[in-house]
């Protein structure tokens, strides 16, 4: 690789052969020290950049770096506005649950306050509820790779259940 350096073999090699003794090495080494805090810096950001750079708001980049620091299990869903509208308050206003469409043409579809509010180009994060703990670190993370026009909005779900065939 382009960036990987041996400082000590460099060192060796960059002393003549008649001054090659281990005062000398070692003297030369302490002074390369500081040279290889800042190199071991420079590759550090240098990968997070990387990392940066390859993870955008595209939606299979951005559930891969949640992924990548929480865990599998997120989910991520654009806002569809479909259906009848039906209106639903309890009395103090909130909580209102999101209900799944059931199938059949004209069946009206139950949305929380939070879905009504949302813009047509916000999506939204499903979190397991094992990361809603986290959940100010999981915004913090999707504030880093989403797109400056487009928001988020935050739902919990149960974990996901994983069943393997192979296992007899």
């Amino acid at each position: 690789m382009m960036f990987e350096i041996d400082f000590k073999r460099l060192v060796a090699l960059l002393l003549p052969t008649w001054l090659r003794r281990p005062l000398v090495f070692g003297l030369l080494r302490a002074g390369a020290a500081g040279v290889e805090s800042v190199y071991s810096a420079f590759t550090d950001m240098r990968t997070g950049h990387i990392v940066r750079l390859t993870h955008n708001g595209q939606v299979c980049y951005l559930r891969g770096v949640l992924k990548y620091h929480f865990g599998a299990g997120f989910k991520i869903g654009s806002v569809e506005r479909d259906g009848e509208w039906l209106y639903a308050v309890t009395e103090g206003g909130e909580h209102i649950p999101v209900t799944v469409q059931e199938p059949g043409p004209g069946v009206p579809v139950l949305y929380s306050e939070q879905v009504m509010n949302m813009a047509q180009n916000d999506f939204i994060v499903f979190v397991p509820s094992r990361a809603w703990s986290r959940l100010a670190e999981v915004e913090a993370m999707v504030d880093k790779y989403k797109l400056i026009s487009k928001r988020a909005h935050y739902i919990k779900i149960g974990d996901p259940v994983i069943i393997s065939n192979w296992l007899k």
